[in-house]
């Protein structure tokens, strides 16, 4: 007896892509990282990518495109093929741009979506030594009395840590100015010689340059104090009620990624990040490795970008074309 093949194409459609997601991956994956390479999210994303290519059986490879305050990385990414194959690194300046960039090219919450939180960590205000400037009471006294001399660096305009300084001047009613750089590395290297007053940044950045004495940290934006800085208050507690900028990574594919290979690789997300050696290797940049649902993690980027644009708002922040 001969059957005939009834099945709709739809279906079949659907079945085809089951049995894909189940065979994922079979081809290396690309990790796009949209900073500039050398700074504290590559210190963080290159030893988890490797530990991800053991865990996945297919290489994970590390890719900077930084730009445009990590729009154009994330761009690339939210217009790739949603197979598994081309996944985004997040910070916390992709959920400023629906609020600060007028004609942003993608749609954030409908273009992309979480696989998991990667990591949390904590900033850090750090300044020239040179400097008269041993804490935020020193620098806004210092600023007020030398209008417009200050400057602080970022990694680029519209990202998070431009913001923080941008909120610390209309907190503390001070003047300085903003130099953006294509990423952490080149800022801190003109504050240690002293073409850059400060910058507020990652502390997985500046832990070797504090340990050496070659930055000053001064405060830290977190509410509470840092376990690996204990004795650095935060901004909060130095006179600025409330002020907080937190750093933290993770992940994010395509919108229409199957929601197998999004299983997949959160699975391998937990694992991996639970591991000893990665919280170590963490820890030792002042970085929590911490992971958790597709879910939650996309409801945190929505979160983030309902808070952001309250700051946006605030300091009438636009992001020019």
């Amino acid at each position: 007896m001969k059957f005939k093949h009834w099945l709709p194409a739809v279906a079949l459609s659907a079945v085809t892509g089951l049995v894909g997601a189940q065979n994922f991956p079979v081809k290396p994956i690309r990790l796009i990282v949209p900073v500039a390479a050398g700074g504290p999210v590559d210190l963080i994303t290159r030893p988890f990518a490797e530990k991800m290519s053991e865990q996945l059986g297919q290489p994970m490879l590390v890719e900077n495109m930084g730009g445009a305050g990590t729009l154009i990385g994330s761009d690339h990414v939210a217009k790739s093929a949603p197979d598994g194959y081309t996944l985004l690194v997040t910070t916390v300046a992709i959920t400023i741009l629906p609020s600060s960039y007028p004609k942003l090219p993608f749609d954030l919450v409908r273009d992309l979506t979480g696989v998991s939180v990667m990591s949390k960590g904590t900033i850090v205000v750090v300044v020239d030594p040179k400097l008269p400037i041993r804490n935020i009471k020193d620098m806004v006294a210092y600023a007020k009395a030398n209008p417009a001399k200050l400057t602080f660096g970022s990694t680029g305009i519209g990202g998070s840590l431009h913001l923080a300084g941008e909120l610390m001047k209309m907190s503390a009613g001070i003047d300085m100015t903003h130099i953006p750089y294509k990423g952490a590395a080149p800022a801190l290297t003109d504050i240690m010689g002293s073409h850059l007053s400060l910058i507020f940044v990652s502390m997985a950045a500046v832990l070797p340059l504090s340990n050496a004495g070659k930055v000053r940290p001064i405060a830290v934006a977190s509410l509470a104090r840092s376990p690996v800085m204990p004795d650095i208050p935060t901004v909060a507690e130095s006179g600025y009620p409330g002020f907080e900028v937190t750093a933290g990574n993770g992940v994010l594919a395509p919108s229409k990624t199957p929601r197998a290979v999004i299983n997949h690789l959160n699975q391998a997300m937990v694992k991996v990040l639970a591991s000893p050696d990665i919280k170590e290797r963490f820890a030792k940049s002042g970085v929590d490795a911490i992971s958790g649902t597709p879910e939650e993690f996309t409801t945190d980027i929505r979160n983030e970008i309902t808070r952001w644009a309250k700051v946006v708002k605030a300091i009438n922040f636009v992001q020019q074309e």
